[in-house]
């Protein structure tokens, strides 16, 4: 065999590995593309109930990470097996647009589940959602019935002192939004101081853990 038949020979050789590796490289994009294209997919069907109802209190979210907290109370993405606590909701550009918390405890009849919204600002509720909840047929369940009862969770101020720390939401007739009061409900007050108790709750657990890792838990694109 001559020198010039070898190095036709090592030349097609070379031309095979490249066109496989350049085959494997675009295999290989291919299958990342699709995954983070899906991805959004993947983790909406994950959150399930809770995830549509975490979509509807964050406006302009379009997909969502969803979040649980470790044994020490760290924020984790979630696993398949988890149960959903935090939502981070993200527009079409990837910026994020808000929190959803999940929150739950005790009504007149039995617990309520609920998720409300967190403006990326953390200063102002964005919504609030029942999931759960077996309540007085008629009384109790105007929680969930009352279009604009729930609506007015919408626009919610949080309250905070002069040092800027939480105050709990109250519950009062003819409630003044601005100031962080719920509306109280004729006839459904248990319900309502219920839904309250809970978003304060909830507020208190994870507006700290918010403000102090937001960006992160959001990879540093807020909205």
């Amino acid at each position: 065999m001559t020198d010039e038949t070898k190095l036709t020979g090592l030349g097609s050789v070379l031309r095979i590995q490249a066109v496989l590796v350049a085959i494997a490289l675009v295999a290989g994009l291919a299958i990342a593309t699709v995954h983070e294209w899906t991805r959004p997919m993947v983790m909406a069907q994950r959150g399930g109930q809770l995830g549509e109802a975490a979509l509807s209190v964050m406006p302009g979210a379009e997909h969502y990470r969803i979040y649980t907290r470790d044994a020490d109370g760290i924020p984790r993405l979630s696993g398949d097996d988890d149960r959903p606590e935090l939502f981070i909701g993200f527009d079409a550009r990837g910026r994020a647009v808000g929190a959803a918390i999940v929150a739950s405890g005790m009504g007149y009849a039995d617990t309520i589940e609920l998720v409300f919204g967190l403006h990326p600002e953390l200063d102002r509720l964005t919504g609030m959602r029942v999931v759960a909840a077996r309540e007085t047929p008629g009384i109790g369940t105007v929680i969930t019935d009352d279009a604009g009862w729930v609506e007015s969770f919408t626009r919610i101020q949080l309250p905070f002192d002069g040092q800027g720390q939480l105050q709990e939401l109250r519950v009062r007739d003819n409630a003044r939004l601005e100031a962080g009061e719920v509306d109280a409900i004729t006839g459904a007050t248990v319900s309502v101081f219920a839904v309250t108790r809970i978003i304060n709750r909830g507020l208190a657990e994870w507006l700290p853990i918010l403000r102090e890792e937001f960006d992160q838990l959001a990879g540093g694109r807020r909205g």
